[in-house]
C-alpha cells in the first residue's frame, strides 16, 4: 500500500495526515509549539521547535496500526502564510521567524505605499500593503537588526524552512510567494522591480516552483530522525488556504455556480478558486496563486475566527475543560440576534475589508440580563458578519457561489448554521476538518507518483450530507443586524 503524508505547519501546531492511494485518511497526529511575544504586537516562533514537533507527530503517526507495513512514497507540505523566516547560507535560522500575526512593521507598511501607489501594487501583486505580509517584515529586520540581516542568505515561508531541513534544498512555491507583496500575480514569478523599489535584494528570495512539483528527496539524516525511508519524494507544497481548497475538493467554478471554502482556523477565510486573477481595485481582497498549476484564488481574510471563540471561552470559563462545549450548548438556546448583543471580532486588528491594524474588538449592547450564552452566540455571529463582508466584496469581482463548505478547527454545528443564515448560502460541513493537511498529502502523492497531477486522478472525498440550509427568517433578521454591525467599525476608538 503506497501512502503519502501531508505536513501542515499551522499557527500553533503541526498536523500530519496519511493518505492511501484511494484517498482514505489512515491517521492524523498533531504536536504543538509556542508563539512568543517579546513586546506587544510581536509574534515569533523558533523554527527549531517546528522540527521538534514534526518528530513527535511523525513518531506517533508511524506507530498507528493502519500504517504498519505501508510504503511511504511522498511527503507534501503546507503552512501558515505571510511569515518571514531568515536563513543563513547553510539553511539555519538566524533569528526567530516573524509570523503572519506579527504587527510590528506598521511604519514599513505605510512606506511601501509611499514608494508604490496602492493601485499599482494591487494590479501587480493582487494585494495591498498590509502589516501581516512578508515584505514589511523584511524591511523591518533590515532596518532594526542590520547584523542579523547581514547574515541572511534566504528569506522563506515556514513550510519552506521545514522542507529545506528535509531535503537540503531551499525553494518556495508560487502560492506562498503570492502572499508576500513581492510577486507578480499574473506572471507567477517574483516581481524583481518591486523588490528593487522597496530596497529588498531579490537574490534573498528562493527559486520558485509550482506546488505539486517534486522539490527533492528526503535526506538520510532527516529520514533517520523521522523514521522514514531515505530518498522518498518531497513535494514543493503550498500555502494553507489554497491547499485546503484542494484537500476539500473545491473546483474553480466558484465564479459561476460553484462552492466557496469558508475556513474557521485561528483566522477566517472565504476562498474561491478561479481560472484567472480577479483583483479588487482597492486591495480589500487577496489575490493568490492556487496550488493547482495555472489556477488562482480570490480570498477574503479576517484575523480572528476560532481565536475569537477561544478568547470568549477563556474569558468566561477559564481553566474549565468543559467550558467550550457548555458555552456552545448554552448559545444554541439563544435566539438568532443574541438579544441585541453585537460583537466586532477585531481582536488582532483586521484585514478584509478594513486593513486596519489599529481596529479593536468590542461587545456592544450588553444589559444586566445578558450572560455567557448571549455573549458566546454574539461572538459566533460577529465572525459570520465579518466573513459576509468579505463575500460581498468577492461578489463584486464576479464570484457568485451557490454554496459553501465550512472547515477548520473552529467548526461546530451551531456556527455552521449561523454562517449559512448570515451568508444566505447552503453550507456543508467539510468531509474532513483537516483540509490543508489533506491538500498537502495530495501534493505529496503527485510528487511520489501515486496520482498524475492535482488536475487528474485526485481521489474524491467521501460524500457528505451534513448540509445546513439557510433559515429564511434568520436571513432577514441578520440582514438588518448586519447593517448596524457595519456601522460600528467607524464609531469605535482605534487605540
Amino acid at each position: 500500500m503506497r501512502v503519502s503524508i501531508g505536513i501542515d505547519l499551522g499557527s500553533s501546531r503541526v498536523k500530519l495526515l496519511a493518505l492511501d492511494e484511494e484517498g482514505n485518511a489512515l491517521g492524523v497526529t498533531m504536536a504543538s509549539y509556542a508563539t512568543e511575544a517579546r513586546q506587544p504586537g510581536y509574534a515569533e516562533q523558533n523554527p527549531d521547535r517546528w522540527w521538534d514537533a514534526l518528530r513527535l507527530a511523525m513518531s506517533e503517526l508511524l506507530s498507528r496500526p493502519a500504517l504498519r507495513g505501508a510504503d511511504v512514497v511522498g511527503l507534501g507540505l503546507t503552512g501558515q502564510m505571510h511569515s518571514a523566516v531568515f536563513l543563513d547560507a547553510a539553511g539555519a535560522p538566524v533569528r526567530p521567524a516573524l509570523m503572519w500575526s506579527d504587527g510590528r512593521a506598521e511604519a514599513e507598511t505605510a512606506e511601501i505605499e509611499k514608494r508604490i501607489p496602492r493601485e499599482e501594487l494591487v494590479a501587480r501583486t493582487g494585494n495591498r500593503s498590509n502589516v501581516s505580509f512578508t515584505a514589511p517584515k523584511i524591511m523591518w529586520v533590515a532596518a532594526h537588526e542590520p547584523e542579523v540581516f547581514a547574515r541572511t542568505r534566504w528569506i522563506v515561508q515556514p513550510k519552506d524552512a521545514l522542507r529545506a531541513r528535509l531535503t537540503g534544498k531551499v525553494a518556495s512555491d508560487v502560492s506562498d510567494a503570492s502572499a508576500t507583496l513581492l510577486f507578480d500575480l499574473k506572471a507567477r514569478t517574483w516581481a524583481r522591480d518591486i523588490c528593487e523599489r522597496l530596497g529588498i535584494d531579490a537574490k534573498l528570495l528562493p527559486p520558485l516552483m509550482e506546488s505539486e512539483s517534486k522539490a527533492g528527496a528526503l535526506r538520510e539524516d532527516a529520514a533517520r530522525v523521522l523514521g522514514l525511508p531515505a530518498g522518498i519524494a518531497v513535494a514543493m507544497g503550498g500555502a494553507d488556504a489554497p491547499a485546503a481548497a484542494l484537500g476539500l475538493g473545491l473546483a474553480r467554478e466558484a465564479d459561476t455556480n460553484g462552492t466557496v471554502l469558508i475556513s474557521l482556523g485561528t483566522g477566517g477565510q472565504v476562498l474561491a478558486p478561479v481560472a484567472e486573477p480577479r483583483v479588487d481595485a482597492e486591495g480589500r481582497l487577496h489575490g493568490l496563486c492556487h496550488v493547482v498549476p495555472g489556477e488562482w484564488c480570490v480570498m477574503a481574510a479576517i484575523l480572528s475566527a476560532a481565536a475569537a471563540l477561544d478568547w470568549v471561552v477563556r474569558l468566561l470559563r477559564p481553566d474549565d475543560p468543559n467550558g467550550r462545549r457548555e458555552l456552545l450548548a448554552a448559545a444554541a438556546r439563544v435566539p438568532a440576534g443574541s438579544d441585541g448583543v453585537l460583537f466586532l471580532p477585531y481582536l488582532r486588528g483586521e484585514r478584509t475589508p478594513h486593513f486596519d491594524p489599529s481596529a479593536r474588538g468590542a461587545l456592544v449592547g450588553l444589559r444586566v440580563s445578558h450572560g455567557p450564552a448571549e455573549m458566546t452566540r454574539a461572538v459566533l455571529e460577529g465572525v459570520a458578519f465579518a466573513l459576509a463582508e468579505g463575500l460581498d466584496l468577492m461578489r463584486g469581482v464576479g464570484i457568485n457561489p451557490t454554496s459553501g463548505v465550512v472547515a477548520g478547527g473552529g467548526v461546530n454545528r451551531l456556527w455552521q448554521q449561523i454562517i449559512a443564515d448570515v451568508l444566505d448560502l447552503p453550507v456543508a460541513l467539510g468531509a474532513t476538518e483537516h483540509g490543508s493537511a489533506r491538500g498537502a498529502a495530495l501534493l505529496g502523492a503527485v510528487a511520489g507518483g501515486v496520482i498524475p497531477s492535482t488536475t487528474r486522478g485526485v481521489p474524491p472525498l467521501p460524500a457528505d450530507t451534513r448540509l445546513m440550509e439557510p433559515d429564511q427568517a434568520n436571513v432577514q433578521l441578520y440582514a438588518g443586524i448586519s447593517a448596524t454591525y457595519r456601522e460600528l467599525y467607524g464609531r469605535l476608538p482605534r487605540r
